[in-house]
């Protein structure tokens, strides 16, 4: 029978510790890439998907996001038919200011018929995970007719600002007479 010194046993139990802390850590990761790849993407859409409004209204669509996963900053185009719909104002959802300070940024432009849209966290904070609102955009009817109210230009970024994988659904909208 061998008989180790409490130095040899320190040793040995130090060691152990080690390498059951470093196995611990690697299966954590395996798991979390495991279950990241499994979740369904997040999705990026336009809620209500269908508006029907008559000439003369104002109307309100959200950008919501369904699913996401560490989510530090996002942007994104929303594109219609200039010659029927204005937009009247842009304003932030508060899926990423719940979590805390934002910068968010908006461009409207009627003449060719689109708004642009960026936001991210400020400092050095883990994303924000879950279901929200993005942005909520106001129209004005002003012709009548049909069109798409089209999500281009999607982006969403982790922390790390990695590209966080992701659908999205446009919109549309139709005149009553």
């Amino acid at each position: 029978m061998t008989e180790f010194t409490s130095s040899e046993l320190v040793e040995m139990n130090r060691k152990s510790i080690i390498i059951i802390s470093l196995l611990a850590i690697f299966t954590i990761a395996v798991a979390y890439i495991i279950m990241t790849m499994l979740a369904s993407p997040a999705k990026i859409y336009v809620d209500p998907a269908i508006i029907v409004k008559a000439k003369g209204q104002d109307f309100e669509v959200n950008i919501n996001i369904l699913n996401v996963v560490d989510l530090y900053a996002w942007k994104f185009n929303l594109t219609w038919d200039r010659t029927i719909l204005d937009a009247l104002n842009v304003t932030e959802g508060s899926f990423l200011s719940a979590k805390g300070d934002t910068f968010f940024y908006s461009t409207i432009n009627n003449t060719a018929g689109y708004v642009f849209l960026t936001c991210t966290l400020l400092g050095n904070v883990s994303g924000v995970s879950g279901n929200g609102v993005l942005a909520t955009i106001q129209f004005y009817v002003k012709e009548n007719g049909s069109g798409s109210l089209n999500l281009t230009n999607t982006q969403l970024l982790n922390p790390l600002e990695g590209q966080i994988n992701h659908q999205t659904t446009s919109g549309s909208f139709n005149t009553t007479p």
